[in-house]
């Protein structure tokens, strides 16, 4: 529901985001989950780069399920709603659900499973104190 959503990240659907019939190809919603989660962190003052190369609070994505319930169209603005933030040990589940702009209908929902990486032994690890007070602020 649009009034759970903590963030949202608009986001024009271009022309190269459709198929023949006009309506968003579905796998252009994985870039537009990323996008809503790097200006999510970006909003609290570190966008996601900074996080894992300056902070090492890098994750990885583990599991994603997306949930289509109606369709976007070229040149539409959407919405991304950030939503669900849940944190455990060594991962995190965020919420996306997508408008568009000015409507109350959900047009696509996702869960998105994050797993805390440690770049240098490329195993997982617990997420960082800093990641989880910007994920629970």
């Amino acid at each position: 529901m649009r009034s759970d959503c903590v963030f949202f990240c608009p986001v024009r659907v271009r022309y190269g985001e459709v198929d023949r019939q006009g309506i968003v190809y579905n796998g252009n919603y994985v870039a537009y989950t990323d996008l809503a989660l790097d200006e999510f962190f970006r909003s609290k003052g570190y966008p996601y780069r900074d996080l894992a190369e300056k902070y090492d609070s890098g994750v990885c994505h583990k599991k994603y399920t997306y949930e289509f319930i109606s369709s976007a169209y070229e040149g539409d603005l959407l919405e991304v709603g950030v939503t669900g933030i849940r944190v455990g040990n060594k991962s995190f589940t965020m919420c996306f659900e997508v408008y568009r702009q000015g409507e109350e209908d959900l047009l696509m929902r996702c869960e998105s499973v994050y797993v805390g990486y440690d770049i240098e032994t490329r195993s997982s690890r617990p997420i960082t104190d800093l990641m989880r007070s910007l994920l629970t602020a």
